[in-house]
């Protein structure tokens, strides 16, 4: 959001599909792979460590909307 990019200015940089990116933002893709989680934060320049805990930071304050749906990992 800082970078004010799109979902598809972030798959350009990161060389991640656009589509996965939306798919992770949806909390539809449950579990990345490390690989795509190491490309977008190289993008976004931030370490793994910052994804991690941004990720964990969202969950914490996230609404589930249906139980047991995983929340979004962007």
């Amino acid at each position: 959001m800082k970078k004010r990019w799109t979902q598809l200015e972030l798959a350009k940089v990161s060389g991640v599909p656009q589509c996965t990116i939306s798919q992770l933002e949806r909390g539809n893709r449950k579990y990345p792979t490390y690989e795509t989680i190491r490309k977008i934060a190289k993008a976004l320049d931030l370490t793994l460590e910052e994804i991690y805990l941004l990720q964990d930071h969202k969950e914490k304050g996230a609404v589930k909307e249906e139980e047991g749906k995983a929340p979004a990992f962007l």
